[in-house]
């Protein structure tokens, strides 16, 4: 089974991307809140980890800021 976000050669060349190539974010600015904060600074590992992890890995992160947000409301 092929990754959704392979492109075939052919695709690659007709949008002039190279695959994988894209830069990720590098300027999280931390909001104040310590517990979403440490959270987000977690993002950063997403291009270290196998694609095949990366839903985990978000999945994770939403739970966790799930759980900040609810320990705002009591």
């Amino acid at each position: 089974m092929s990754e959704l976000n392979d492109l075939t050669e052919s695709a690659v060349e007709l949008s002039g991307a190279e695959p994988h190539d894209a830069p990720w974010p590098d300027d999280t600015a931390p909001i104040g809140d310590a517990a979403v904060d440490s959270t987000l600074e977690r993002l950063a590992d997403i291009p270290s980890l196998p694609v095949a992890e990366h839903s985990g890995m978000y999945a994770e992160i939403h739970d966790s800021l799930m759980a900040a947000l609810d320990a705002e409301e009591r």
